[in-house]
């Protein structure tokens, strides 16, 4: 489990690829693992944000956007 203090940890935890991104089925995958599910709704909205705020569009989230969640 991650260090829920640790917000790099953390999502080196969620990117279980190593590429840099976690992806949707990533984010799902480590909620999931946490005891939490997150339902198709909660996916399109948590990275729909990460996207308008950096405006890539990608439907990733790098280390950069979630530290900014993070510290939301």
């Amino acid at each position: 489990m991650p260090d829920l203090d640790d917000p790099t940890a953390t999502f080196q935890k969620f990117d279980s690829d190593g590429d840099g991104y976690i992806t949707r089925e990533e984010f799902a995958l480590a909620m999931n693992a946490l005891g939490e599910e997150v339902t198709a709704a909660e996916l399109d909205s948590i990275f729909h944000a990460s996207d308008q705020r950096d405006g890539d569009a990608d439907a990733r989230i790098s280390l950069a956007e979630f530290l900014v969640a993070w510290n939301k």
